[in-house]
């Protein structure tokens, strides 16, 4: 009888993606902090995958550079150069790799591959466990079980937390029970004389803005944001200058359109109070030359961190964060700023910025909790303040998609009762309710909507279809044609837009648009796909932040310098956990400086009207 022949399977591996992990990683700075930050050398199946890995990941933890030359050296150090096949396997690696963007991908398959190793060898070992045939059979099965549990923990680290470890101190972040800690609060704060701080958090030294947010929270994500022109980058640099020169704290800051020099100078021109231009030029005297080596005698010793690569991913922003914060322990981080961040790859195939920004701000919070920091990151206001009567913002003008009129109709698709936007907006109760929406495939699902909100007044237009469908909507709305999302001012007459059909998508062409009058909009947020059927018509939802606070700052002097010269505002429009409102500073436009309000006599703001119109100001 002939034997039976025996198939051998090699273990699930892939050996391209590990090659292009490796490729990139050596050619690649940013492409290294991805695939450290998220492989070890275990992760890879082939030997001298391993052992490259391994090298890349120690000059990744000791911020050292890391390309071939340097890598082959380690290597020769390490008596195993001959092992992974030289120097040139190495510049193969370099040259397969090439210039590939999409390394989180590879990463990602190299990972997938490894944690089915480890499920493959769980199984075997279960497998010789069972067929020894045990006695202590539930014992067996709690071994098999811990197997796939350790596997889940190294996936999901995160542990579940009781209430009752928490408030006992078990496995609480300060290590202390509770209540023990809020008596040890309430002494300090007893002992606190008449000039001291009563906040908790992080004081920025703007006592207004204090008093309203209790200073900057841990884990906090806060957008301050701005038309170009307002000082946005100038007053989040005086934050970071007041927590890390005056609470002598760690402050790190990722500048993605400044140098690091650059930024210097602004900081330079801050503490020292010498104008900018005079410390361009030199054309300084004896005493501002003094301030300038006292200012500079001091800030060199403070923990003042500038990351100035620009055109970052957000995947390799967190890595660099990461790597912040466990070198330097940084008590605060400042981006600047939003819109200079891309997202991670992963959505590029939906041709969609609201999706991209919206992953962005996830990602931010997330890092904002795992770092336990708080984060302040800076964005670009649209230009729907510029047309605003009072130029002032609010917060749909932070919102990447636009609104709809408060008629506009939605089905609720349990009970297929109509909803307009007005009547889901001014429940008191925001209960989520299913709604038709489509996926990535174009198929239509129910998707859950959470919430609708009133965005204000603005300018709509009447789209009018082929078929008959009619929406009124705002000019910056997106509806979705075959190319992608595109806003309703880059229509045009007999382009086709996505409507429902039975459980699919069908293409109407649009007859007409029309601009009517400036009335109340609205809009509302649908989990995952971010769109949703409205008067029949396929729409896409609003993407709000996910920060916990969001700061607006308006210079009324940039459109009229006889307008509060000299003065700001700075409006907290959100506070997930306290007071909204807004306080004035006062702004030094020539050393680029915001500072406690002082009322200025009638004479000098007029003076300072004049004066100021001679300085350029800051993005």
């Amino acid at each position: 009888m002939a034997k039976k022949s025996i198939q051998i399977k090699t273990a699930p591996n892939s050996k391209e993606s590990e090659m292009m992990v490796l490729g990139c990683s050596l050619t690649s700075v940013n492409s290294l902090n991805t695939a450290a930050d998220n492989l070890d050398d275990t992760d890879f199946y082939y030997t001298e995958h391993k052992k490259i890995f391994k090298v890349l990941k120690e000059a990744y933890k000791k911020d050292r550079p890391a390309d071939i030359h340097i890598v082959a050296e380690e290597l020769k150090r390490l008596d195993i150069l001959d092992d992974i096949g030289g120097v040139a396997y190495l510049t193969t690696l370099a040259q397969f790799a090439g210039t590939s963007a999409y390394i989180e991908e590879y990463v990602q398959i190299v990972k997938d591959k490894s944690l089915l190793r480890k499920m493959l060898d769980a199984t075997e070992n279960i497998e010789k466990n069972v067929l020894l045939e045990p006695e202590d059979v539930k014992n067996t099965l709690d071994d098999a079980q811990n197997k796939f549990f350790q596997i889940s923990q190294s996936v999901n680290s995160h542990q579940h937390l009781q209430i009752k470890d928490i408030l006992s101190g078990l496995k609480s972040e300060s290590g202390i029970p509770y209540l023990k800690e809020l008596q040890e609060k309430q002494e300090k704060f007893l002992q606190k004389g008449p000039d001291d701080s009563k906040i908790t958090g992080l004081s920025t030294h703007f006592l207004d803005l204090d008093k309203i947010i209790n200073g900057l929270s841990k884990s906090n994500l806060m957008i301050l944001a701005a038309r170009p022109a307002m000082g946005k980058t100038a007053l989040a640099l005086n934050i970071a200058e007041n927590i890390c020169f005056k609470n002598d704290k760690s402050v790190g800051m990722f500048s993605l359109e400044m140098t690091a020099e650059q930024i210097l100078h602004r900081i330079l021109c801050s503490q020292s109070e010498v104008e900018s231009e005079k410390i361009k030029t030199g054309s300084l005297d004896g005493s501002e030359y003094q301030k300038i080596v006292s200012c500079v005698n001091s800030i060199q010793k403070k923990p003042f961190i500038i990351d100035d690569q620009p055109s970052l991913k957000i995947t390799d922003l967190r890595a660099r964060a990461r790597r912040m914060k466990e070198a330097f322990n940084i008590d605060f981080l400042v981006i600047d700023y939003l819109q200079l961040l891309s997202g991670s790859g992963h959505l590029r195939s939906l041709e969609n910025r609201q999706n991209e920004v919206s992953e962005i701000s996830r990602m931010l919070k997330n890092l904002a909790r795992e770092l336990n920091i708080p984060i302040l990151c800076l964005s670009q206001l649209s230009r729907r303040v510029e047309e605003r009567q009072g130029h002032r913002p609010m917060m749909s003008d932070l919102r990447e998609s636009g609104c709809l009129s408060a008629d506009t109709q939605i089905i609720d698709a349990d009970t297929g009762k109509p909803y307009t936007l007005k009547e889901l907006a001014d429940r008191k109760n925001q209960k989520p309710i299913n709604v038709l929406g489509i996926d990535s495939d174009l198929k239509i699902k129910k998707r859950k909507m959470t919430k609708v909100f009133y965005s204000g007044k603005k300018q709509v237009f009447k789209l009018t279809t082929k078929s008959g469908r009619e929406i009124k909507a705002s000019a910056n709305h997106p509806f979705l044609k075959q190319k992608g999302w595109t806003n309703l001012e880059d229509l045009n007459i007999n382009d086709k837009i996505a409507i429902p059909k039975d459980l699919e998508v069908n293409w109407d062409e649009i007859k007409s648009i029309e601009k009517l009058q400036i009335e109340d909009v609205y809009d509302a947020t649908v989990e995952e796909v971010h769109n949703f059927v409205a008067n029949d018509i396929i729409v896409h939802n609003s993407l709000e932040q996910d920060s916990d606070l969001v700061f607006f700052l308006l210079r009324r002097e940039y459109y009229d310098p006889y307008d509060k010269p000299g003065q700001a505002e700075l409006i907290v429009a959100k506070n997930r956990h306290g007071a909204v409102g807004s306080v004035n500073l006062s702004f030094r436009k020539e050393i680029a400086r915001f500072e406690n309000y002082t009322p200025l006599h009638t004479t000098e703001m007029e003076d300072q009207a004049d004066t100021f119109a001679e300085y350029p100001t800051d993005n």
